[in-house]
């Protein structure tokens, strides 16, 4: 699942997207939470303390939260059922990220969502909508991105589109609004 970023469960459409995160979850299961790309560490404790309560309010199954560890990600990746990746600052993210190879592999089978950030990870590009402009993602998946498409917080629109319709490679186009999410079945 890719969300285009702006959590907020206001509104019954992001309710929605927490439920289908969590749809295919049982009794027991594990979701594992990656909030990397906050660089500060108590706002990523703040932003797992609200997603894991955004996951818990939109499931009636008994799962635990965790919040990871780079240390151990790959095990608690193994041990998870579902992934939720957030959003903040890519590039410090796909540093964290960039290399472990043994982290991809522990998210074959999984239910993963990432949201902004946590969405462009897996890109071969991605338009920075604090930067504007295009970067390379860690290359897993052959898609090129923008979120927070026409959302408020960042004038994102057709300019940053074309931008990263100029990458030299001919990949799949993703664009996704703020607020909204694409599913997708995808094997790594």
């Amino acid at each position: 699942m890719f969300h285009g970023g702006g959590f907020s469960l206001e509104t019954e459409k992001e309710a929605a997207f927490f439920r289908e995160f969590t749809e295919h979850l049982s009794d027991g299961d594990v979701v594992l939470f990656i909030g990397f790309a906050r660089r500060d560490l108590v706002k990523r404790k703040e932003i797992f303390v609200r997603d894991k309560g955004y996951i818990l309010a939109q499931t009636d199954k008994d799962v635990t939260v965790e919040n990871a560890e780079l240390e151990t990600i790959v095990e608690q990746t193994e041990q998870a059922r579902a992934v939720l990746i957030a959003g903040g600052d890519t590039r410090g993210l796909i540093d964290d990220l960039k290399g472990n190879h043994e982290f991809i592999e522990a998210l074959r089978g999984k239910v993963v969502a990432g949201t902004s950030a946590g969405a462009y990870l897996f890109s071969t590009y991605y338009y920075s909508c604090s930067l504007e402009e295009v970067f390379e993602g860690l290359g897993t998946l052959p898609i090129k991105m923008v979120c927070h498409y026409g959302g408020t917080k960042y004038n994102v629109t057709d300019t940053a589109v074309e931008k990263i319709k100029a990458c030299p490679e001919e990949l799949e186009l993703m664009v996704i609004p703020e607020q909204e999410w694409v599913t997708r079945e995808i094997e790594l």
